[in-house]
């Protein structure tokens, strides 16, 4: 089965994570690297998100989830148009970039985050998904 964004479902973050979250989150996670078979095997293509780029956002989620989500609401809206920036920015070098596919999920995650318990759900997948991303091969 081929894999599509349109298999996430929202109440993964406003209810629980569950397994099929989880296996959603290996193939967003192998999706992202743009894997291409290549003379020693699969490796990255040119439309993979880095690793740095997907760790620039965990960075942000996992400072604001260090201060407690109650007290930092207003530095985790800002994550969207930060989102929208750091897209902006890739496409500008690569037109191609998976980057479009990562804000699609994790705007659709984030607009699902009304508490704390949301918060922990929207966090456990995006750490799903970057360990996956790196699982697959992500590059630097």
């Amino acid at each position: 089965m081929a894999f599509s964004l349109d298999g996430f479902k929202d109440n993964w973050i406003s209810t629980q994570l569950n397994v099929d979250a989880i296996d959603f989150a290996q193939q967003f996670g192998e999706h992202l690297c743009d894997l291409q078979d290549g003379k020693y095997g699969k490796t990255p293509g040119f439309a993979a998100l880095t690793t740095s780029q997907i760790r620039n956002f965990f960075g942000e989620i996992k400072r604001i989830q260090a201060k407690t989500f109650d007290k930092q609401k207003s530095a985790f809206l800002l994550i969207r148009p930060k989102l929208a920036y750091a897209e902006a920015r890739v496409l500008q070098k690569n037109k191609n970039s998976r980057i479009k596919d990562f804000r699609k999920i994790m705007e659709r995650a984030h607009t699902q985050v009304q508490s704390d318990i949301h918060f922990q759900n929207f966090v456990d997948f995006l750490e799903a998904t970057l360990a996956y991303h790196k699982f697959y091969g992500g590059r630097d």
